[in-house]
């Protein structure tokens, strides 16, 4: 094996397709051509941040994407990171009784809320406090944030999963239950949830059912929230059972059965959801529909994500997509197409006209096109068979990130010609924001990666279901995949033969849709295992190492600052003597971001096709990867 080999993956077959999953590789682990997962690293709490103009803030929507993709793909260090992020919400967690503000005074009036029990909220940003409501317009008039609310526990069980120490689970079902109940206490007596404005993903984009005659908002059936809390119900049930808590997983069953019996109320007859349903039935969402006539992405693509609906379903959302050019016209989903005219300020103003948010209609939640829904859009794509689909909008997202712009959201109905918040003209000859690398952008990244193999976690073990176009004839990844402290190195080889599948050469059976359920029992944590998913007929165990582990740090620092340059060699001296695995990960990541750093430096800045770039841009590049040396250095203090 190469030491200094800095591929992810080998395969053979089209050579764009392998060439994006192994760019895709490179953003979570190590890259000087694209931003890297690292460059949101917060040394001031330990977390990861938005990134861009938020400062250290973490928000629940714009990480979901990003989150539900990579929990199986990161390594210990940074699953420890990413739960520290979701952390700083269950250390906040509504109670009734505090506000907002950390010290209990509000620097701001978001930060002035009290919210109900087992809430969560929209953001967090440590040392200042949780906004409980969607901080954006009118948000006196808001509900709480219910689906980010059912989101964080839906993402806090996919981690429990995936880590399956029974202490852990044991200690976050308790938050989890109260914030269950605050959900289950909205909702009505046909099983829907009945909420009010803002208490979607993406808010502010619903305005809840038309106002009253004083302008106060009234509620609706929101279908975004019974479709994450089904995922969130399901995933929780199987928490319990890990731990025998037979009694709350019944429960959670019996809600999540309730929940699903409802769904149907929420869908068109052509299969696909509507986003909401007014209290006398009227329906928001119907596309082609002379009011409220859109189609809503996000929920349908969650829909099919979360696989809470059925296959039939879940292809019947995929072709309703496909079927309207106006939600795709940049090869990225918008949240929603044509513009809204059920937003809180249309029902205020009795207005169907569009740009009601303050925005124009395409350029933030009204129609915007966001990265962390193009996540949950990639997965649900591959499980309903549209590959291309995928592809495509991961490619999209990554021409992007080569050119270090991450913007979230795209604007412009994607098209992102003339981005407000990255402050550029319409010739892009001045901006004042070159530079931009955000959390939600990594979504199409980790969806694709996780739905190749459609890795999922329950009770009983890890089940894998390769999603693999035809083009790509073999795949051998060198980045494990980790389940309950186990190593897991999967390949692929395509062809015509009924699917074939290995553990360590052992034959595993596979269900009729290519399905293979692996026991826990297998997965030993601290193992290291082989899984080999054939359909050539010709079963090969391979074996091509572990790209983090094999590579040998080169030493080459060339070119940097000294100051990074005596930060190096002070953890170089260290790592020969740690001890500590988390410490010496810690370590590795500090060395392997300065040599990064210092490879930047010696590469040209070639990618300049959808903006230009600029001596001012290339040093702002560089300066990103400069200060992530700096902040993965303080961080040293977290380890001990």
């Amino acid at each position: 094996m190469d030491k200094n080999d800095r591929s992810f993956i080998t395969g053979t077959g089209d050579s764009e397709k392998l060439r994006l999953i192994g760019e895709s590789f490179s953003m979570l682990a190590d890259s000087p051509t694209v931003p890297d997962l690292r460059m949101l690293y917060k040394s001031s709490s330990d977390m990861l941040s938005e990134g861009f103009i938020w400062g250290d803030g973490w928000w629940i929507q714009n990480s979901f994407g990003f989150t539900m993709g990579a929990v199986p793909l990161l390594d210990p260090f940074w699953s420890k990171i990413l739960q520290n992020s979701y952390d700083a919400f269950w250390e906040r967690i509504g109670d009734g009784r505090r506000i907002g503000a950390d010290n209990g005074v509000p620097t701001h009036p978001n930060y002035g809320y009290c919210a109900p029990d087992g809430s969560l909220g929209d953001c967090v940003k440590p040392g200042v406090g949780i906004v409980y409501r969607q901080g954006d317009g009118d948000v006196d008039s808001y509900d709480w944030f219910y689906e980010a609310t059912a989101a964080g526990v839906l993402m806090e069980a996919e981690m429990l999963l995936f880590d399956r120490r029974p202490e852990k689970i044991r200690a976050y079902l308790p938050l989890m239950r109260r914030s269950l109940d605050h959900i289950e206490s909205a909702r009505a007596e046909n099983g829907l949830f009945l909420v009010g404005p803002s208490a979607n993903l993406l808010a502010p984009s619903y305005g809840g059912s038309p106002a009253d005659e004083n302008g106060r908002p009234r509620k609706g059936y929101l279908t975004g929230l019974s479709v994450t809390t089904a995922a969130a119900l399901k995933k929780t049930a199987a928490l319990c059972r890990m731990v025998g808590d037979t009694e709350s997983a019944e429960e959670y069953e019996k809600r999540l059965a309730r929940t699903l019996e409802a769904l149907p109320l929420l869908l068109t007859d052509e299969g696909y959801f509507v986003k909401s349903m007014d209290p006398d039935g009227t329906k928001h969402g119907v596309y082609g529909a002379d009011r409220y006539g859109y189609l809503e992405s996000v929920c349908n693509v969650d829909a099919a994500a979360w696989g809470v609906v059925s296959p039939q379903i879940a292809r019947s959302i995929r072709d309703k997509i496909a079927s309207v050019p106006g939600i795709r016209p940049a090869g990225m989903i918008c949240n929603n197409y044509p513009h809204l005219d059920d937003t809180l300020e249309s029902y205020r103003k009795h207005s169907s006209e569009p740009h009601s948010l303050g925005w124009l209609s395409g350029d933030w939640v009204d129609g915007g096109c966001w990265a962390t829904v193009e996540g949950r859009a990639i997965l649900a794509y591959l499980r309903t068979g549209a590959y291309e689909d995928a592809f495509r909008a991961a490619g999209a997202y990554m021409k992007w990130a080569e050119e270090y712009r991450q913007d979230a959201p795209m604007s412009q109905w994607g098209f992102n010609t003339n981005n407000p918040w990255q402050q550029e003209n319409d010739d892009h000859t001045e901006c004042r924001r070159p530079v931009g690398v955000m959390i939600d952008n990594f979504a199409p990244v980790t969806c694709l990666l996780r739905g190749l193999f459609g890795w999922e976690a329950d009770e009983a073990g890890l089940s894998v279901r390769p999603q693999i176009p035809e083009d790509i004839e073999t795949l051998c990844q060198r980045v494990p995949v980790f389940f309950g402290g186990c190593r897991i190195y999967a390949s692929y080889t395509g062809g015509n033969a009924p699917l074939a599948a290995s553990l360590d050469g052992k034959p595993l059976p596979a269900d009729e849709d290519g399905t293979v359920r692996i026991p826990a029992e297998l997965l030993p944590r601290g193992g290291e295992v082989r899984l080999t998913l054939d359909r050539s007929g010709s079963v090969a165990v391979s074996d091509e190492g572990d790209w983090k582990r094999d590579r040998a740090l080169t030493g080459d620092i060339e070119g940097l600052p000294e100051e990074l340059r005596a930060i190096y060699k002070t953890c170089a001296d260290e790592l020969k003597t740690e001890a500590d695995p988390l410490r010496a990960a810690h370590l590795f990541e500090i060395l392997s971001a300065a040599e990064t750093a210092a490879l930047r430096r010696r590469l040209p800045f070639d990618k300049h096709e959808l903006r230009p770039m600029t001596d001012e841009k290339a040093a702002q590049i560089l300066n990103l990867y400069d200060q992530t040396v700096r902040e993965l250095y303080q961080g040293l203090k977290y380890r001990g």
